[in-house]
């Protein structure tokens, strides 16, 4: 059977505010939640699953940029 969270279960499960959980939605950090009337409800195993972190794998050109002056060789 499929569990779904109101947002004030879902702020509790992610240990913010409400708001925040509203502020994570306008950002797209959180999956589409079904609407029903003016309820807003998320399956929980959907937003578990899309919390999950996810592998970075670096590679040389997304690596950081060193900005500024070079620094003087050490001798």
């Amino acid at each position: 059977m499929t569990k779904y969270l109101t947002k004030d279960e879902l702020a509790l499960m992610l240990r913010v505010s409400v708001r925040t959980v509203s502020t994570y939605m306008k950002q797209g950090l959180l999956p589409q939640p079904l609407q029903l009337g003016r309820k807003l409800l998320w399956e929980e195993s959907a937003v578990v699953q899309f919390i999950q972190p996810k592998p970075i794998f670096a590679t040389r050109a997304d690596a950081p940029v060193k900005r500024g002056r070079p620094r003087k060789a050490m001798r």
